[in-house]
């Protein structure tokens, strides 16, 4: 199939950069694999428009409904491979191959995790991995950071 705007990643950014291609009148189609770090967030207090928060699973499923609702297609698969070819990029995924003129990447990055064995249990439930998004939660509480110390060679 043939889209003028390719976008890799179906979080926060992948979501926002489609809807504005879509009303650009640019076919738009979001690829995207694993959840993303938004799925896994417990509550959001400082997003604007939610009086009394919001789960991180439920904002990412609204900006889905919110992108196929104005003609986004949105598919779970896994890109594989991307090529130049002369009509643009030649996107291949775990099911399909698509061409489009432009290919945005959204993927996010990974988090530094600690290798605690089972800590992905409580992500979202007291393991946070943003103190400025999360600080807010823990005001008035003990707490314990955990930093990677890295050695930087000049």
């Amino acid at each position: 199939m043939r889209y003028d705007v390719i976008i890799i990643g179906a979080g926060p950014a992948g979501i926002s950069a489609s809807l504005y291609t879509q009303r650009g009148n640019l076919k738009t189609l979001v690829l995207y694999k694993d959840k993303s770090s938004l799925e896994k967030t417990d509550k959001i207090e400082n997003y604007y428009g939610f009086e009394n928060g919001i789960s991180g699973e439920q904002l990412y499923k609204n900006g889905i409904n919110q992108a196929q609702n104005i003609g986004v297609d949105v598919q779970k698969e896994e890109v594989i491979k991307i090529d130049i070819i002369s009509e643009g990029f030649l996107v291949k995924s775990s099911k399909e191959e698509y061409i489009s003129k432009v290919v945005i990447l959204a993927t996010g990055n990974k988090k530094n995790k600690p290798k605690i064995k089972g800590i992905e249990k409580f992500e979202g439930k007291g393991v946070s991995y943003c103190a400025i998004c999360d600080g807010f939660f823990y005001r008035n509480k003990s707490v314990a950071v955990i930093r990677k110390r890295r050695v930087c060679n000049f």
